[in-house]
């Protein structure tokens, strides 16, 4: 795989409302990131994500991700997003979203 390479977003349901994220968290691939989550119940029920396996990121993965967290407060509850990788982190600071990803 070259270093161009998409590594299409993923989540994985690991029970009792946790799950990962794994693969490239971009603007190329949320989209389909966001519509696997719409097909599934995880957009409303997870409590937790782990983001410790997402390799390439952007604004528009944080984005996402912070749209995740308000859905699931919309529908009552709230997402816990674990090991953040450090781009993501630092995205976040910048915008001022460091708290609406960091719980």
């Amino acid at each position: 795989m070259s270093s161009d390479a998409i590594d299409p977003a993923k989540v994985t349901d690991q029970g009792a409302g946790r799950c990962a994220l794994a693969g490239d968290l971009t603007l190329a691939t949320a989209d389909g990131l966001w519509k696997q989550l719409q097909g599934s119940d995880l957009l409303r029920t997870a409590i937790s994500v782990d983001a410790s396996q997402v390799g390439k990121s952007d604004s528009a993965g944080l984005a996402l991700l912070v749209a995740w967290r308000a859905a699931r407060q919309k529908a009552g509850g709230d997402l816990l997003i674990t090991h953040l990788p450090e781009r993501l982190s630092a995205l976040a600071r910048l915008t001022d979203a460091e708290a609406i990803v960091s719980g």
